[in-house]
């Protein structure tokens, strides 16, 4: 089969597409014919050597999100039979339940093997069954931002009608974010340097536009946006937790998620800001009965993933290059099969 591995050092260079043995499903694992992989700002970063893990070892497959058809299922499965529609999960050994460290040593594309292939195997555990009604493009988008902003807001943040979520910038995780609250009933403040893309946002459901390159200080029009309360929720992303901080409530929360600004991006003053009865609640993704559950409700309320642009297996990393230039709204996919 071909897929791609990323080689030592770690660069786009040596981002190589190569041969290699198909695997075999093993007792409780079931094997994938992939279709389509998607990709998030972890990728661009890991390929370009900005980050590792602990232990790591190259070469590795790259890549998280992928979906794809079950083609051959180990002697104890269960759950899935051959020709199954499936996506798989960001952490694999991350089922259900919450956060622990054990759940979350290894990820997908990092710390383990990723998706970039025309084949993997993984437990039956660790893949959710797709939707008819969403294309493989479509249900590879959602494993990694998606379940993020699910786990965000609907599993930590009980979103409720009555709340206000305020979402940074246009990638992934936001766009996802915007649809969940708008399905919940949510007010959602959104931010971008493109007036293009907040009339995107604007046209998906969002109430309340903040251009931060013409308005710099764009925590305190959040507050003058909710008649100075506050927000409820941020999706932190964007490496801004002292803004999101001062645009917060009483009683609300931040999800630290991630920054996507680039290592060498100086982070704001993080002086220590008083929290009162706020909130700061990190993010790692989530587990494969969160990614079950939101594929259930986009599907059943008919949501589709917003998908920026779409690349063809050969050109992965040309998909990267689109990918560091943020030009993205919503999700980049690679079809695979």
């Amino acid at each position: 089969m071909k897929a791609y591995k990323l080689h030592a050092p770690k660069n786009l260079d040596n981002f190589k597409l190569g041969e290699y043995d198909e695997p075999t499903a093993r007792d409780h694992e079931v094997k994938i014919q992939v279709k389509a992989v998607s990709l998030n700002y972890r990728d661009w970063a890991l390929a370009n050597g900005w980050f590792g893990y602990p232990g790591e070892k190259l070469p590795f497959v790259p890549f998280s999100d992928a979906a794809g058809l079950v083609t051959e299922v180990g002697a104890s499965v269960t759950k899935f039979r051959a020709g199954d529609r499936v996506a798989v999960n960001f952490f694999p050994d991350w089922h259900d339940g919450a956060f622990s460290a054990a759940k979350t040593t290894r990820s997908l594309g990092g710390s383990t093997d990723g998706v970039l292939a025309e084949y993997v195997c993984f437990p039956e555990d660790a893949v959710a069954k797709v939707p008819d009604s969403f294309s493989f493009e479509e249900a590879a988008a959602f494993p990694c931002a998606g379940v993020t902003a699910w786990h965000s807001l609907v599993v930590e943040g009980r979103l409720q009608p009555t709340d206000t979520v305020l979402l940074q910038g246009t990638g992934g995780v936001s766009v996802f974010g915007l649809q969940i609250a708008k399905l919940l009933g949510a007010q959602v403040i959104i931010t971008s340097s493109s007036d293009d893309k907040l009339a995107q946002a604007q046209a998906l459901g969002a109430d309340q536009l903040i251009n931060y390159k013409q308005t710099p200080n764009w925590e305190a029009k959040a507050r003058e946006l909710t008649q100075g309360e506050g927000v409820t929720h941020v999706l932190e992303v964007a490496g801004q937790l002292a803004r999101s901080i001062k645009a917060l409530k009483a009683g609300g929360s931040i999800f630290q998620i991630g920054a996507v600004g680039g290592p060498n991006d100086e982070a704001p003053n993080l002086s220590m800001l008083p929290l009162n009865t706020q909130r700061l609640q990190g993010i790692y993704v989530g587990s494969t009965q969160m990614l079950t559950d939101m594929l259930v409700a986009f599907d059943r309320n008919h949501l589709k993933p917003v998908i920026s642009k779409t690349f063809s297996f050969d050109e992965a990393k040309e998909a990267l290059a689109y990918m560091g230039s943020g030009s993205h709204f919503g999700k980049i996919v690679v079809q695979v099969g």
